[in-house]
């Protein structure tokens, strides 16, 4: 598919995607126009304020632990409004931002500015998703490092890091860089690692399903039938903020991206996020540290769950992040963990919670 500049659709156009569960309907009609219009506006001075803040070397951030992951995030957020690298007026930015995280590659495929234990899983995860995007997006005048780029980061994510698994239900799954405390798998990296495999096979890379099929497995087996929603970890030393918002949707949405948003592990879990909507923003909820990285989490994984659950979430979501917003376009968090990880972050997280509609993004088209 190839994408010029302008041809990004309407937010909240009607989309209707038939399969063997039957139809699912998102209505343009959650919003009404002129809330539409303000969700743009929204979304266009996010990308603005993002631009101004990108570094000379096309990074978005200057903490080396979170880079290049940050950038990643970014460029998924100029990529869900339909501004591709070389295009349109982020086009130099974009092609930059590309070049940083191509030129942040480790020789064995890892994507990350150094070998950080904790930060570099991420930062793998997210950039390879946004190469195996982009490539699928637009005929990029950089094709063939792109694609030697992609190649080496699914060698590397076959790996499962970290590795052996202490514990048999860790199977599957991926984490740091080096075994941390009790668990040797948590759903937020393994949720990253299948967004990536199954964006590369999209595209056309040959990947070996058994890494996506024994993952989901995994998923299945982090949900907790107890509290109905999807865990953190398994083995976990911190039980009190293992159930979050964030990991319900990263779990609903990996079933949903599966074809399995009928399941009841996803029905289940896509009502616990209604029962904890997002009516604020500027502070976390007991339990939960990252509202913006639950607020992107969310938000995909009920658009993929459509119906009721999407037309009950989305408008009060949207009212909460448009009151969020600050004068110069940015999102900034008073509390919480997502503050240290920076305004560019934080925006980033937001215009991708607000973006589903426009269904740009391969990996989470319905």
């Amino acid at each position: 598919m190839m994408l010029t500049q302008g041809t990004a659709p309407a937010l909240g156009q009607e989309r209707k995607k038939v399969n063997a569960a039957g139809p699912r309907t998102v209505s343009r009609e959650v919003l009404t126009e002129a809330q539409w219009q303000e969700v743009e506006q929204a979304i266009d001075r996010g990308l603005a304020f993002l631009s101004r803040r990108q570094n000379g070397d096309g990074a978005f951030n200057t903490n080396p632990n979170n880079e290049p992951g940050i950038s990643g995030l970014c460029v998924l957020a100029f990529l869900s409004r339909g501004h591709l690298p070389g295009q349109g007026p982020y086009g130099i930015n974009l092609t930059r931002s590309v070049d940083y995280m191509l030129n942040s590659q480790h020789p064995d495929g890892l994507i990350a500015r150094s070998r950080q234990p904790y930060y570099a899983p991420y930062s793998h995860g997210i950039c390879s998703l946004v190469f195996g995007e982009i490539y699928g997006m637009s005929r990029s005048d950089d094709e063939q490092r792109l694609r030697q780029a992609i190649e080496k980061a699914i060698v590397f994510t076959s790996h499962r890091y970290s590795q052996p698994k202490a514990h048999a239900d860790d199977e599957g799954s991926w984490r740091y860089l080096k075994r941390h405390r009790s668990s040797d798998g948590d759903l937020s990296i393994t949720s990253w690692n299948v967004m990536f495999l199954r964006s590369a096979k999209n595209s056309g890379f040959t990947i070996d399903v058994s890494l996506i099929d024994d993952a989901l497995g995994y998923m299945k087996r982090v949900y907790d039938p107890q509290v109905k929603t999807f865990r953190y970890e398994i083995h976990t030393d911190d039980p009190q903020h293992n159930h979050t918002r964030a990991m319900a949707g990263a779990g609903t949405l990996s079933l949903a991206l599966s074809g399995d948003h009928h399941s009841e592990l996803a029905e289940s879990a896509a009502r616990y996020i209604l029962k904890r909507p997002f009516d604020q923003y500027d502070r976390p909820i007991p339990g939960e540290e990252h509202p913006c990285y639950s607020a992107f989490y969310c938000s995909q994984a009920m658009f993929q769950m459509g119906g009721e659950y999407w037309s009950e979430f989305y408008p009060r979501l949207v009212d909460t992040l448009l009151r969020a917003q600050r004068a110069d376009g940015s999102w900034l968090l008073k509390q919480g963990a997502d503050v240290a990880c920076g305004p560019e972050y934080m925006t980033a997280m937001t215009i991708l919670a607000l973006t589903p509609p426009y269904q740009l993004l391969p990996i989470f088209q319905r």
